[in-house]
């Protein structure tokens, strides 16, 4: 009778075929449940912290990169990279490059904010990501310009090519000097500028010699401006330039290494802890297992010796 609801009670705990079968699957849809609210909630942070959808931009070009040797660095902006860009309100939520000399502040490798703004406000143009310079204002009289900022620069790092121009009346050329990784000068024809008559940033990609409008008539409208950049994921934008086909230049060769690296921690990583979990749970299965089996043992042995000494005793008279 005992054997019996043993054996009944071993085949209730038995899990069936079918259990065993969906088990895998129900832990591969748990671990993409997980894996899906996670990737969620980062979204959903960058998000608040950027207070725009989508918060990420990706770097195709070469254009805000430090050097000649197409190697990218932690902390600046190179081809590739996953930028954070966060919502402004107004030019005061930007410092240029001259705001930043003077009281200190760098992002990105040097001076000043780095913003990302679309040319003339084109909603069909990829946006340009690349330092704010000097913010212009036009004067009543609609033939020169004023930049504020330049009244607290040291007179040493910049100059007119008009002897007579004022920080609040700009005519001629702006010369600022010392600009960057290269140290260059950099040049701003004011005057390019006055048939606009319209105020607006002067913008330039660190690892070009010129300013972006040479190639328009109009600074940058804040209007224009999608927002400043605020941290960075190096690499991993080269998925997407790849996948779409629209790498502007040569990706560096370590941003590439790097982001197989990173690729590969991230894939093994997980796999590496699963498989050492299961094989210590095993362990720790077959521990136990060892001592069922010795304690059984010794319960078969403990029953076989019992019958012998049962049968060694007299028998007892009635």
């Amino acid at each position: 009778m005992c054997s019996l609801l043993s054996g009944v009670a071993e085949e209730r705990a038995a899990p069936s075929k079918g259990s065993q079968d969906s088990k895998p699957v129900l832990l591969f849809l748990r671990d993409a449940g997980i894996a899906l609210l996670f990737v969620a909630l980062v979204l959903l942070a960058m998000y608040a912290y950027t207070g725009l959808w989508p918060p990420l931009v990706v770097v195709e070009s070469n254009s805000m990169m430090h050097g000649t040797d197409n190697l990218s660095h932690i902390g600046t902006i190179d081809t590739g990279d996953l930028v954070l860009v966060r919502d402004i309100g107004d030019v005061d939520d930007i410092e240029t490059y001259v705001d930043g000399f003077v009281f200190g502040h760098k992002t990105y490798g040097d001076f000043g904010d780095v913003v990302v703004y679309r040319r003339d406000g084109s909603q069909t143009q990829t946006p340009i990501i690349h330092r704010a310079m000097l913010y212009l204002e036009i004067n009543e009289d609609g033939h020169s310009y004023r930049a504020p900022s330049l009244q607290y620069l040291a007179a040493e790092k910049w100059s007119t090519s008009n002897p007579m121009d004022t920080w609040d009346h700009l005519t001629s050329v702006i010369m600022i000097y010392h600009v960057g990784w290269n140290d260059i000068t950099v040049n701003i024809d004011v005057n390019h500028f006055i048939p606009y008559r319209g105020n607006g940033y002067i913008t330039k990609g660190d690892h070009n010699p010129t300013i972006d409008q040479m190639a328009s008539n109009r600074p940058v409208d804040v209007s224009w401006i999608v927002g400043k950049a605020r941290g960075e994921i190096p690499w991993f934008g080269l998925l997407k330039l790849w996948t779409t086909d629209t790498l502007g230049s040569e990706a560096p060769e370590n941003s590439v290494r790097n982001l197989w690296i990173s690729i590969g921690v991230i894939v093994i990583l997980p796999i590496g802890i699963d498989v050492g979990l299961t094989f210590k749970e095993k362990q720790e299965i077959a521990k136990k297992k060892a001592a069922y089996q010795a304690e059984q043992k010794k319960e078969d042995a403990a029953k076989a010796e019992e019958p012998v000494r049962s049968a060694g005793e007299p028998k007892q008279r009635t």
